[in-house]
C-alpha cells in the first residue's frame, strides 16, 4: 500500500500532543467545529469528501461491518511510568517507546502486527450501536511497521462503583483542579490574551497500566464489530481498521465526573447519517 504525505500527517496529528497536531480545531458549534473540519485545512479535506468516515452507527446487519467473534490474536504486557494528561481535545496517555513497551504490546489483524502507540477517551462514545450512545468511549490506538493504524474501541457505561483500571483519571482530575486552585500552570488565551489556567501543562505519571481486566472483562476483544473506517479527529484519513468490542466496560460515576471535567464533550457526529 502506498502512503502520501497525507498518511503521515494523519499519524502525527493522532500521535502527537495536540499542540503540534496543525491546525486549530474543535468539537463545538464554532467555525473550527466538526461540520467545519474538511475546510479548516488542505490537509484536513477528507473530513468532509472522505466516503469511509469515522464514527459510525453499528447497525445490526450492516453490510460494512463484520461481527468477529473470534478473540483477537493480542501480546499485552503492563507498561510502566505512563504519561497521561489532556492534550487539547482528548485525555491521552503516552509513553516511551522501547523494549519494554511499545514492541511488547500488540495486536494482529489478517497477519499484520500492529503496536500500541497509546490510548485516549471521549465523552460520550463516539460510536452508536443502533443509534445509542454509550457514556464514554476508549480507543487503544495501535500502528504497524508500514504506517497502518489499527484502533480497538471499548464503549463505556456507568456504573456506582469504581473501576480500578480508570483510577488514574481521577488522579488527574485532581491534580489539574490543585494545581488551577493554586494558579500552577498558565497559558494564553488565543481570543482574548489574557493569562489562564490551563489544563494541557498537567501530566500524571501511571507507575503501572496492566489491561489484563480489560482482556478478561471481554473476552480477550472479542466479539467485536469490524469495518475499515478513518481517523476520528482531523485530518480524517481513512485506511484504518476499527475494532468495536461488543462487551461494554464499566466506569466509576466519580471517575465519569473527572473525565468530563477534564475533556468535556469530544465526540465527532457518526458518518454514515449526515449530521446525526
Amino acid at each position: 500500500m502506498k502512503f502520501t504525505l497525507t498518511f503521515v500527517a494523519a499519524v502525527s496529528a493522532l500521535l502527537s500532543t495536540a499542540s503540534a497536531a496543525g491546525t486549530h480545531w474543535t468539537y463545538g458549534q464554532d467555525n473550527a467545529g466538526p461540520q467545519h473540519w474538511g475546510t479548516l485545512d488542505p490537509l484536513y479535506g477528507t473530513c468532509g469528501t472522505g466516503k469511509r468516515q469515522s464514527p459510525i452507527d453499528i447497525a445490526l446487519g450492516a453490510p460494512y461491518v463484520t461481527l468477529q467473534k473470534k478473540k483477537m490474536a493480542i501480546e499485552y504486557k503492563p507498561l510502566h511510568n505512563v504519561l497521561c494528561g489532556y492534550d487539547g481535545h482528548a485525555v491521552k496517555c503516552e509513553w516511551e517507546s522501547g523494549p519494554n513497551h511499545y514492541n511488547t504490546n500488540t495486536i494482529t489483524i489478517k497477519g499484520k502486527k500492529y503496536n500500541l502507540v497509546n490510548f485516549h477517551f471521549h465523552t460520550p462514545s463516539e460510536h452508536r450501536i443502533d443509534n445509542h450512545f454509550a457514556d464514554g468511549e476508549l480507543h487503544l490506538v495501535h500502528q504497524a511497521a508500514d504506517g497502518a493504524l489499527a484502533v480497538v474501541g471499548f464503549l463505556l457505561e456507568i456504573q456506582a462503583k469504581a473501576n480500578p483500571f480508570f483510577n488514574f483519571v481521577t488522579a488527574l482530575d485532581k491534580k489539574v483542579d490543585m494545581a488551577a486552585a493554586g494558579h500552577g500552570f498558565l497559558v494564553k488565551n488565543p481570543k482574548t490574551g489574557a493569562e489562564e489556567a490551563g489544563k494541557e501543562q498537567i501530566k500524571y505519571k501511571v507507575a503501572k497500566v496492566d489491561f489484563s481486566s480489560l482482556i478478561k472483562a471481554t473476552g480477550t476483544f472479542g466479539p467485536r464489530w469490524e469495518y475499515d473506517g478513518s481517523l476520528t479527529v482531523p485530518p480524517c484519513t481513512e485506511g484504518v481498521s476499527w475494532n468495536v468490542v461488543k462487551t461494554t466496560i464499566p466506569l466509576g460515576l466519580e471517575q465519569y465526573d473527572a473525565l468530563v471535567d477534564l475533556e468535556e464533550f469530544n465526540a465527532r457526529f457518526i458518518q454514515d447519517r449526515p449530521h446525526a
